[in-house]
């Protein structure tokens, strides 16, 4: 169903290229109140070129709300391409998940359409396995770990090896921030969270996560979590404090826990078939303007997360910090993951300690 969904929605934004003229060569979480939009879905005023003007087009869709680090610095990405390629490529931004979710925007790139959307390792494992242990808990403590995890060798095989999949990735080293525990009860102690209902991403590190700390883990889309709240469906969530506060979960859960159990960033990945399609000098733009971008959304996150703390409190928010002896129970129980990935084979035996060896090298 999933794939015949995906083949549905893909058909349709065809006719919709094909309405509004644009040649595409063959052809990577929402509040209550999504953002005001066009009639086609899209945003306005973003400082793209028309699509219609255009001779690439590539349709951007992120889980954040509009207004959200990640989708002022997809704006901005637009905006250095449309200038840089003086309107030959339009990036387009979908916000809130408008041209559906992760899973079948992937599905649509692998049948090459034009679309490119936000990943982290968790969902690329599902193509190359290891990328996985980027994403898993309490792997470092500061954002130049990760600088040093994309610029070395490993990262590059493993890129290769997801071109070979049929997806390329676009962009990187885009901060999506520090996740954080936000409940309906207040957790202070591993024992607290035992049986509640926390609501993970759709991805297997993350369910396996909360699954190991003794929590009932809950996929579902962002976009759902503000009413699973607020109906007892889910007992709590966990994010980055500007996810948590742009989606208006403090209005239905009032307690946070600063775990900081995932330092998490993100990539744009695209098809590669469609990729291919555009000419060698607009990809090296693209590639250029997306680290500019990146740039962009890095520094507006620092800048914004300075401030949800207090905002959260504002909003009459408890906020706890976990004592060392604490600290210490959420690591050890989570650091049987990679324990258990390595011994199933999920991933290859070693891929964590060479992963602490670049980020200690």
């Amino acid at each position: 169903m999933k794939k015949v969904f995906a083949m549905l929605l893909a058909l349709a934004m065809m006719f919709s290229l094909a309405a509004c003229g644009g040649e595409t060569g063959q052809g990577q979480d929402s509040s209550a109140n999504p953002p005001a939009q066009s009639a086609d879905g899209d945003k306005s005023g973003d400082g793209a070129a028309p699509a219609g003007d255009a001779q690439y087009v590539i349709k951007l869709c992120h889980e954040q709300v509009d207004g959200d680090p990640i989708d002022d610095g997809c704006d901005k990405w637009a905006e250095l391409v449309a200038e840089r390629t003086n309107g030959a490529v339009t990036i387009e931004v979908y916000p809130s998940s408008q041209l559906g979710v992760k899973a079948d925007l992937i599905e649509m790139m692998l049948m090459g359409q034009n679309v490119c959307t936000i990943a982290d390792g968790s969902y690329l494992m599902d193509y190359v396995p290891d990328f996985g242990v980027v994403m898993g808990p309490f792997l470092f403590t500061d954002w130049a770990a990760m600088e040093k995890i994309t610029a070395s060798d490993w990262w590059a095989q493993q890129a290769e090896l997801l071109r070979g999949e049929g997806l390329e990735i676009i962009s990187t080293n885009w901060i999506y921030g520090e996740r954080q525990l936000m409940t309906k009860s207040p957790v202070t102690s591993l024992a607290d969270i035992k049986g509640q209902k926390i609501r993970v991403p759709n991805n297997d590190i993350s369910v396996t996560m909360f699954n190991n700390l003794g929590a009932a883990s809950t996929p579902m889309a962002l976009s759902d979590v503000y009413t699973s709240l607020q109906t007892g469906v889910v007992d709590g969530v966990e994010n980055p404090l500007t996810t948590l506060y742009n989606n208006a979960f403090q209005e239905v859960c009032k307690n946070v826990t600063m775990t900081n159990h995932q330092m998490t960033f993100s990539n744009f990945i695209v098809g590669a078939d469609f990729w291919n399609t555009i000419p060698a000098e607009h990809q090296q733009t693209i590639l250029d303007c997306g680290a500019e971008a990146a740039l962009y959304n890095n520094e507006l996150y620092q800048k914004v997360s300075q401030d949800m703390q207090k905002a959260l409190e504002d909003a009459g928010c408890t906020i706890y910090t976990l004592d060392d002896a604490a600290l210490e129970e959420f690591k050890a129980a989570s650091v049987q993951l990679y324990r258990d990935y390595e011994s199933s084979g999920t991933w290859t035996t070693g891929v964590y300690d060479q992963i602490q060896s670049i980020i200690n090298g």
